[in-house]
């Protein structure tokens, strides 16, 4: 990226990564996507005692359909065991193919192993953490209970996240716009609860799109 394009960049990363401390907390949720820094980092987060259950979640999505073979959380779970996650620490959940479904799906798991959280650490890409906060706070079925959610991701910075496996500085420009849209146009459909887009964010879009950039 050129200085300008990495300034607005900028902008959009800033606000799509929440930076949230971590918590001991019940449960670490990996979200399945075409990303296994996430997996390894799940998989690190539990090798240093934050939870004592590993829960991967993800059949196929965008990115893996056609790629890999099987879904997205076996994939992890393969990683998780390479680095040492005992199996019996570990629960998959293999029909999700979006983040409102990865979030439901995960309680239902939960709930169907009669395994009590209050306290939920969640990890994907550094672009998702905004998505997938705004996602839980509206799909998770927390019927009365109080839940604390963490979302966090792989400590990259804007510019170490390009890799062959996930794409370009083009791709992440285009997979944050893809992620603003969301979180513009889905309260109103009742996938997520509503945060505010600033105006720096809204001029950073806008400066893509007239650039050219499309939102995946």
């Amino acid at each position: 990226m050129d200085e300008e394009r990495e300034e607005w960049a900028r902008i959009l990363w800033d606000y799509l990564c929440l930076d949230q401390r971590l918590e001991k907390s019940d449960v670490i949720i990996g979200l399945g996507c075409h990303d296994l820094r996430v997996a390894e980092s799940s998989a690190a987060l539990f090798l240093e005692g934050w939870a004592p259950l590993l829960l991967f979640t993800g059949n196929v999505g965008k990115q893996t359909a056609g790629v890999w073979t099987r879904p997205e959380a076996e994939v992890f779970l393969d990683v998780a065991l390479r680095m040492g996650v005992p199996r019996m620490n570990i629960l998959l959940e293999t029909e999700a193919t979006n983040t409102g479904e990865n979030i439901r799906f995960s309680h239902r798991v939960l709930k169907e192993r009669n395994i009590p959280v209050s306290n939920v650490i969640l990890v994907q890409q550094p672009f998702m953490e905004r998505r997938v906060y705004a996602t839980f706070m509206r799909q998770w079925p927390s019927q009365g209970e109080l839940i604390n959610a963490i979302v966090t991701s792989p400590q990259l910075s804007i510019l170490d996240y390009p890799h062959p496996t996930v794409g370009t500085a083009s791709d992440l420009i285009c997979y944050m716009l893809g992620v603003v849209e969301r979180i513009r146009d889905y309260p109103s459909k009742g996938f997520q609860v509503e945060q505010q887009l600033s105006s720096s964010v809204l001029s950073a879009y806008n400066w893509f799109l007239r650039a050219g950039y499309y939102p995946k």
